[in-house]
């Protein structure tokens, strides 16, 4: 018909396991932990389905159909053959996270385990229409989010007080990605939606801090009082500004980052 048509499959593992049930009733020759050795295939049949449609009949129909499927495996162990079988299919995973959900991050999708394969696909669309920074950001981003997982690991065994400014510094700028920015309230009038813009302005604004920072510090800059700046509660909020306002507010922040990291380094000059 011409349209474009969202499938939600939820979930392809209680598919699966009433498919092994009844390979079992046909006494089909079992495969891994009891699934029928065509369940990679069979699931493959579901996702290819998926894609641009060029409609039969009049001409100019075009339809898209994406297909969304759920993986619930027992005890969250994706080790386990319908995980793995999918992992193998599709190009983007979502990583549902449960400890996430349990400390109300959402969407609580594990940003480390989670992935897509049209990056590099998509990168030059992004860079082209929305700024040509933003696959270099996101890059950054990313790296910044791995450190943060192993110096958490450090940070367990010996406490924070034995990192060094700049790594505690990663650790502020990778709490304000986490909590300003991949943090989202859907039931928000304003957070419900956020631009490409808005989303790459609000990058900007958590990086350019950052790299202030990183500045101050090599200028002997206190890190206490940098953790304390009071710009720090205004990019928090930037995700709520309305989207007429997002360019003011921008420059506006970015103006104060520059002036309040500017007045910690002369007063260090002054001492």
């Amino acid at each position: 018909m011409g349209y474009s048509v969202a499938l939600m499959a939820d979930s392809t593992s209680r598919w699966a396991e009433a498919l092994r049930e009844m390979s079992g009733r046909l006494e089909e020759m079992p495969g891994e932990e009891g699934y029928p050795a065509y369940l990679a295939s069979r699931l493959a049949q579901f996702y290819e389905r998926a894609g641009r449609v060029i409609s039969l009949g009049s001409e100019g129909r075009e339809g898209a159909l994406s297909a969304i499927g759920a993986v619930s495996p027992p005890g969250g162990d994706i080790s386990e053959p319908v995980s793995q079988a999918t992992l193998r299919i599709v190009k983007v995973f979502w990583a549902l996270d449960a400890q996430l959900a349990y400390s109300r991050h959402f969407p609580a999708i594990n940003w480390l385990t989670s992935y897509s394969l049209y990056v590099d696909r998509l990168s030059e669309w992004f860079d082209e229409n929305v700024a040509k920074n933003w696959t270099e950001m996101r890059n950054e981003v990313m790296m910044l989010l791995q450190e943060e997982s192993e110096l958490n690991e450090i940070v367990q065994l010996v406490g924070v007080d034995s990192l060094s400014v700049y790594d505690r510094l990663k650790l502020e700028a990778t709490r304000s990605i986490r909590e300003d920015y991949l943090h989202q309230n859907a039931f928000h009038e304003i957070d419900t939606y956020s631009s490409l813009e808005k989303q790459h302005k609000l990058l900007s604004l958590i990086l350019r801090n950052y790299h202030k920072g990183i500045e101050a510090l090599n200028e002997g800059a206190d890190f206490k009082a940098l953790s304390e700046l009071p710009v720090l509660e205004r990019i928090g909020r930037y995700k709520y500004t309305e989207e007429k306002d997002i360019k003011e507010a921008y420059e506006n922040i970015e103006k104060q980052i520059d002036k309040e990291v500017s007045a910690l380094t002369a007063s260090k000059e002054v001492e």
